[in-house]
């Protein structure tokens, strides 16, 4: 290939490393206002039930909510892709099974109903939401910029990784779930374009949350020997992966439950208030994901096992019929909780055994938060890194390595599915998927490939693929008789069906890994 066409295609990848800061600024200015309202609504509420008010003040108050439910609940039958968390609509649109069609409009129902979601009480994550605004971006972006259609779903994943790299500040850990749960196959660009997103919507996220309450957390490794530490670790990847099992089995079942009661919607809306109403007048931190409960545990702690053990449950059903609702917000945030509490409970039990002291429980309960997300959502580098990222303590990093490890295997030998992979599974077989026909999936041809010195006509490509057209310096080309070469932005058609099964194979034999 010539030198003149190396420096071009590196000038187009130049562009879209920019366009991909610009994604990530755009993100930052929408996800961390959307966390910062988060925090504002909450803190009111917290005051109001703090302040003990007279018993009138409850009932407008309680009318104003259920009426803020409903009108959320209306804008997701209007729009149904700002259902719940978004990573699997993120997941669906960068394959090609879902398109945006009103991106800017979508975008703000999202961000407005998962800030009313939540601020009505409802035990829901932000981070959800924050990956599909970030998507939704990188699709505005991409039409505003007229990026090639191969370079529009790296816009996508950028975005996403953006939103979540502003919802905590963590820039490397949202690469990392693009990778394992969004991508779940990713080329060099995709890497590079969602890092360098992340890393400027993480930093705009770090200008406006300048404290971050996990770094209050502490982190003192007990003082065991080597096989103490195995059986230790051992011992957490054991129960946290049979707890895991029983939390899938259990949110599953309750999805289910909660579409089966056949109740208007604005009956079921009541039902989820009253729950979460009668929470925020005992235990108000338990609410809006529980973040700020499992803050105050790691850090001012109570000692009572079964009295945590009672938290722990009851935040782990409201969650579940929370994220059962399809109301705007992720589940992300409630498993961080629910694995940090069900950590607190077995470290306060392995010091009344004397096993390790009391200054090591806040270290079991940061371990037991990053496996029990890697027994749940099954995003090991993710879970691992993301603890190690918002707490600042790399002592942590290691044993989640190895109990996150463990504790893959285990979820491995209990047939526990990802959860955001059964969502994406129960999605796509919807009658409105099901009615696909045909698909184009649109690959970018990179030097030293599979495909590239290849002759259209001598391609061997799965059963009812064919390529329909070849993209190349903006320019269309039939592709008969066409050799393919570095930069050509060709477009597969393939039965819609099939696009899960032969996304990864087709984008492998386009790229270099």
């Amino acid at each position: 290939m010539s030198d003149w066409r190396i420096w071009k295609l590196k000038l187009i990848d130049a562009r879209l490393y920019f366009v991909s800061i610009f994604v990530g600024l755009l993100t930052g200015l929408v996800a961390v206002p959307y966390h910062y309202l988060l925090q504002l609504f909450f803190n009111i509420r917290k005051e109001f039930f703090s302040s003990h008010p007279h018993w009138y003040w409850h009932i407008p108050v309680f009318l104003s909510l259920w009426g803020i439910l409903i009108l959320v609940a209306w804008m997701v039958k209007r729009m149904p892709l700002i259902t719940g968390g978004g990573i699997p609509q993120t997941r669906g649109v960068i394959n090609g099974r879902i398109t945006y069609r009103h991106s800017f409009i979508e975008l703000v129902s999202k961000f407005v109903g998962g800030v009313l979601s939540l601020s009505a009480g409802l035990s829901l994550g932000r981070e959800g939401p924050s990956v599909q605004i970030g998507s939704y971006v990188g699709d505005l972006v991409s039409k505003w910029a007229h990026v090639l259609s191969g370079e529009k779903k790296q816009l996508l994943a950028a975005g996403a990784g953006a939103g979540l790299a502003a919802a905590f500040s963590a820039p490397l850990s949202s690469s990392l779930l693009v990778i394992e749960s969004i991508e779940r196959f990713d080329a060099p660009k995709t890497a590079i374009t969602t890092l360098l997103a992340g890393v400027v919507a993480g930093g705009v996220g770090s200008l406006i949350f300048m404290n971050n309450p996990y770094h209050q957390i502490d982190a003192i490794a007990p003082s065991l020997d080597f096989w103490m530490q195995v059986k230790l670790f051992v011992l957490l990847a054991v129960v946290i992966s049979v707890f895991g099992k029983i939390h899938s089995l259990f949110t599953f079942h309750a999805k289910r439950l909660y579409s089966s009661v056949h109740r208007p919607m604005y009956v079921k809306m009541l039902y989820l208030l009253i729950v979460a109403y009668l929470i925020s007048l005992t235990e108000v931190d338990l609410t809006g994901g529980g973040e700020q409960f499992l803050l105050t545990q790691a850090v001012f702690g109570s000692d009572g096992i079964w009295w945590l053990t009672g938290m722990m449950m009851l935040h782990f059903v409201f969650s579940t019929y929370s994220f059962a609702s399809g109301l705007p917000g992720g589940s992300f945030i409630p498993t961080l909780v629910t694995g940090g509490l069900f950590g607190r409970i077995i470290a306060l039990i392995l010091v009344q055994k004397g096993i390790i002291g009391y200054e090591s429980v806040s270290y079991i309960m940061l371990i037991s938060m990053s496996a029990f997300l890697v027994a749940v959502v099954r995003t090991p580098l993710t879970a691992i890194v993301l603890i190690t990222e918002i707490t600042g303590h790399f002592e942590v990093f290691y044993p989640s390595v190895v109990v996150g490890g463990l504790t893959y295997y285990f979820t491995e030998l209990l047939q526990i599915k990802p959860f955001n992979v059964v969502l994406y599974d129960e999605m796509i077989n919807t009658p409105a998927f099901k009615s696909q026909k045909r698909y184009t999936l649109s690959v970018e041809i990179m030097n030293g490939s599979y495909f590239d010195g290849k002759q259209v006509d001598t391609l061997n490509l799965p059963d009812h693929c064919v390529i329909m057209m070849i993209h190349r310096d903006r320019k269309s080309l039939q592709p008969a008789g066409q050799t393919l070469i570095p930069g050509d932005q060709v477009q597969i058609e393939m039965d819609a069906q099939d696009i899960e099964k032969l996304y990864e194979p087709l984008v492998s034999m386009a790229n270099i890994y």
